[in-house]
């Protein structure tokens, strides 16, 4: 580490995506979790998260792309998207420095609330929140199903309309949904994403783009639920992606799936999250 080199800010917007990609994988270099980020990833979510590219940041160490930091906001919240600090510029104090800036920045703007999520095991960022006045509000979990099960004696899930299954997820979905989870997020949804329905009384959205297809969404009328509607879809969608791995990324609330999803044998990750919350007036 050159102490001695400056770390530089540069706003997201006035980066390109291939440079901001490479600042956010640099970021979460020895992250506890495998992170490498694709422009085009990135551009997903952006838009997805209504990510302000203007107060968001990449960071660099020279002219080395070296970290990122990405704000999110909806009407009077914000949201810590990501904050990343490369390894050459780590151990400085900036990330500290960085979040006392976003929070005031926050406040600034008028805004209620600022969130944001840590991964439990990443003990030293959620003290680090925790310092700052953030308070733990619920924990997130994921779900997965092996691709070494045998597929459902069903018939595979097939796709609908894009716009109709993101348009019963609205209708259909719990209130009070992560930011990740919340079908604002597809309000402008497009490829990778699929779209599957069921009867007009369940819906699922998917991006079976990668070698695992990820769940983003699945939601039942709720006056059609526990007629077996939600297990009819997860099962036709099983047999459609047969020795495929399926999964739901840990941005669910704890209690809300898990009695469902053990029921059609899919497994709670170990891996969990902490959302978090700092109240800003």
């Amino acid at each position: 580490m050159d102490l001695s080199t400056p770390t530089i800010r540069r706003p997201l917007s006035a980066c390109p995506l291939e440079v901001a990609a490479q600042a956010y994988t640099e970021g979460f270099a020895g992250y506890v979790v495998p992170v490498n980020v694709t422009p085009q990833a990135l551009a997903l979510r952006i838009q997805r998260e209504d990510v302000d590219p203007d107060i968001s940041q990449v960071f660099f160490d020279g002219e080395k792309p070296a970290g990122i930091l990405l704000v999110a906001r909806r009407g009077d919240r914000s949201r810590i998207s990501a904050l990343g600090i490369g390894p050459t510029i780590r151990a400085k104090g900036l990330g500290r420095n960085i979040m006392r800036e976003a929070i005031e920045a926050a406040r600034a703007r008028g805004e209620a609330k600022l969130i944001l999520e840590v991964i439990n095991s990443n003990v030293r960022a959620r003290d680090l929140y925790l310092s700052l006045g953030f308070e733990i509000t619920r924990k997130l979990v994921g779900f997965s199903r092996s691709h070494e099960l045998a597929a459902p004696d069903v018939m595979p899930a097939t796709e609908c309309d894009l716009a109709t299954a993101v348009e019963m997820l609205s209708k259909f979905s719990d209130a009070d949904p992560t930011w990740q989870t919340d079908p604002i997020c597809f309000r402008q949804a497009g490829p990778p994403l699929k779209g599957f329905a069921l009867d007009g009384k369940a819906a699922a959205l998917v991006d079976d783009s990668g070698r695992d297809v990820r769940l983003y969404g699945l939601a039942v009328d709720p006056d059609y639920r526990r007629r077996g509607l939600g297990r009819s879809l997860t099962d036709a969608l099983a047999a459609r992606y047969s020795g495929r791995k399926l999964y739901v990324v840990e941005n669910v609330p704890e209690g809300v799936l898990d009695r469902f999803m053990r029921r059609v044998a899919w497994r709670k990750s170990r891996l969990t999250q902490s959302e978090m919350s700092l109240e800003l007036k």
